[in-house]
């Protein structure tokens, strides 16, 4: 069964890029008495030091997506990846920011204490991931549409999963699964983006789709995406250790 992140008897919830509700945190907060209008995230968000984090978290290369993203509706919310949330308690007290360091140690330590997981196993708990993801975007596609969209991809992976997936399948952080991934030999890093060496492509543990894109004087350029195969991922898990 996959942990979820809880603070203060609230549970988290995460978007489909792994990325925290910080709405949930909010909640988390003002239940063990800190003010509400003062403590709202909208503030948080658009203060200068929280600007300057993100750009921070930008330049490092490491993200496939934006460190923070805001979604309206019924099943919207501002969702925040871990650095963001821990920087939103530290803005609201110290108290608080050492609850939320608590919390994720009591995550991390539940995944870390899982037991190693079969090829079969890995990608059953892939797919009930892809499967929950789907429903909540059909949910969120009542509101806006375009949403249609990202859940079709979803759906027609045909078995290839994006780091993030994989990260959750093996029952590891984002960061920890890229590392492992990297020091054997199955990823590196091409301009500030993840790439696949071929060896473990010709393998069948790993593809690469190129998504084009204009750079700042108007040329093409191609920008690598990683997805892992649920055998690359069993391979991965089963050379690195973690488990």
């Amino acid at each position: 069964m996959n942990a979820s992140l809880s603070i203060l008897g609230t549970k988290i919830r995460q978007d489909a890029e792994g990325r925290f509700c910080l709405n949930d945190c909010h909640k988390a907060a003002t239940a063990a008495g800190h003010d509400y209008k003062a403590t709202q995230v909208e503030h948080f968000t658009r203060n200068a030091s929280t600007e300057g984090l993100i750009q921070e978290l930008l330049k490092n290369g490491e993200l496939e997506f934006e460190p923070v993203s805001s979604k309206a509706g019924r099943y919207g919310g501002t969702y925040a990846v871990k650095e963001l949330v821990y920087a939103y308690a530290m803005w609201i007290s110290p108290a608080f920011h050492l609850t939320v360091i608590r919390a994720f140690d009591a995550l991390v330590t539940g995944q870390i204490a899982a037991p190693a997981l079969s090829e079969q196993e890995i990608v059953a708990q892939a797919l009930q991931i892809t499967v929950r993801q789907v429903e909540e975007l059909k949910a969120e596609n009542a509101i806006l549409a375009p949403k249609a969209e990202v859940a079709e991809k979803i759906a027609d992976s045909d078995g290839l999963y994006t780091l993030n997936l994989s990260a959750k399948a093996a029952q590891m952080p984002l960061s920890q699964f890229t590392r492992a991934a990297h020091a054997n030999g199955f990823i590196f890093k091409q301009n500030g983006k993840w790439n696949a060496y071929s060896d473990k492509v010709k393998a069948g543990y790993c593809y690469v789709k190129f998504h084009p894109y204009r750079d700042r004087d108007g040329d093409e350029r191609f920008s690598p995406q990683v997805f892992f195969t649920p055998k690359g991922i069993t391979r991965l898990v089963k050379i690195s250790g973690q488990h």
